[in-house]
């Protein structure tokens, strides 16, 4: 089955062609000789042959013109149903998607170049779908973080003040302590809102990767000591130079080794380790805890996104770390992934080298 536009083509062609065959074939089968010899042997004049034959080429000409109209007729109506009904079915679902109907997509066509722009539309129209569902689970899990530590943080002042618990030092620390969890919140926020909205590209100085790793390790040992996680550091020797932005890099590796810290069951081991591969450092961090489901890995680098919904902030983060690790190492060149089996997840990054 060919493609609309040969359809096209030779549709025209063909139509050209039978009106050409009915007008030269009537032509070549009464000439104006013949009919002008004919009239004349009927006892007609010259003049009455010659005004015969021209009736006769109008004749002609007039069955030819309601030939290819009629043709054309037959072309109209077909383009207007394999054509224009499925332009009608775009516009259509174009003003739903206006209107808010995200679900709306466009049927298959039966031309190529019509399903194409269908794909098209129906993939466009996914993504919106997709991006609007984010933006309300984006909004939805920013009401439920901050109404967790607020609605805390109110209980304690209203207790304070009706007189019913006394302002000791104690409780007072309690409400800084919830303070200080929305206003790690909102810097998280406003970190990765900074990230995305960057202009151009970050500082370009020489990376001494080995050295950012070590001291990210040095923040976390003692923090891991106290719940016997044990944590190793493996790098290479003789990486390929890089080049990026430090501070951002460092960002990388703390919210990495954060994460890890978190999700590591105690007496179990985290492991940082930075090999080269294929022109590309790779920088990975591993530890032994709950496996993260197939169907959600693409899913842990999503704002606020976390395996385990249930989790509170306090043991479960804010769900943002992982979304800024993307967003620094995308504006370095370099790309992200991560694997989860057996009670073993790894999450790494990996860095274009020179």
């Amino acid at each position: 089955m060919g493609t609309l536009r040969l359809r096209l083509f030779g549709l025209f062609i063909v139509l050209g062609l039978v009106v050409a065959g009915v007008m030269f074939l009537a032509v070549q089968r009464f000439g104006s000789e013949q009919i002008m010899s004919l009239a004349m042997g009927g006892g007609s004049s010259e003049a009455e042959a010659q005004a015969m034959f021209d009736t006769y080429i109008g004749g002609v000409l007039l069955m030819g013109g309601a030939v290819a109209i009629g043709l054309g007729s037959l072309a109209a109506w077909w383009l207007l149903r394999r054509i224009l009904r499925p332009l009608e079915r775009l516009t259509e679902a174009t003003r739903a998607i206006a209107a808010g109907e995200l679900a709306a997509r466009v049927p298959d066509a039966d031309d190529p170049e019509l399903q194409r722009l269908a794909d098209a539309f129906n993939a466009m129209a996914a993504t919106l779908q997709g991006a609007d569902t984010l933006r309300r689970r984006l909004i939805e899990d920013l009401a439920h973080e901050l109404r967790t530590p607020l609605t805390s943080l109110q209980g304690y002042l209203e207790a304070m003040t009706d007189g019913v618990v006394e302002a000791t030092p104690e409780m007072l620390r309690t409400v800084h302590e919830e303070i200080v969890r929305v206003t790690h919140l909102v810097e998280d926020l406003d970190r990765l809102a900074r990230s995305e909205a960057q202009v151009g590209p970050r500082v370009r100085v020489p990376l001494d990767l080995p050295m950012l790793v070590r001291h990210a390790a040095s923040i976390f040992r003692a923090e891991l000591a106290t719940r016997a996680i044990e944590l190793e550091v493996r790098v290479a020797e003789g990486l390929p130079a890089l080049t990026g932005d430090p501070d951002a890099i460092g960002q990388v590796l703390t919210n990495l080794l954060q994460n890890a810290t978190r999700y590591s069951r105690d007496g179990g081991v985290v492991l940082i380790e930075a090999v080269a591969a294929d022109g590309e450092v790779v920088c990975a961090v591993a530890n032994d805890g709950p496996d993260i489901p197939a169907a959600e890995l693409p899913l842990i680098w999503e704002r606020l996104y976390r395996v385990d919904p249930s989790r509170a902030r306090s043991s479960g983060g804010a769900g943002i770390g992982l979304a800024i690790v993307r967003q620094i190492v995308l504006e370095h060149g370099g790309r992200v992934g991560a694997t989860s089996d057996r009670g073993r997840t790894r999450v790494w990054f990996a860095l274009p080298a020179g």
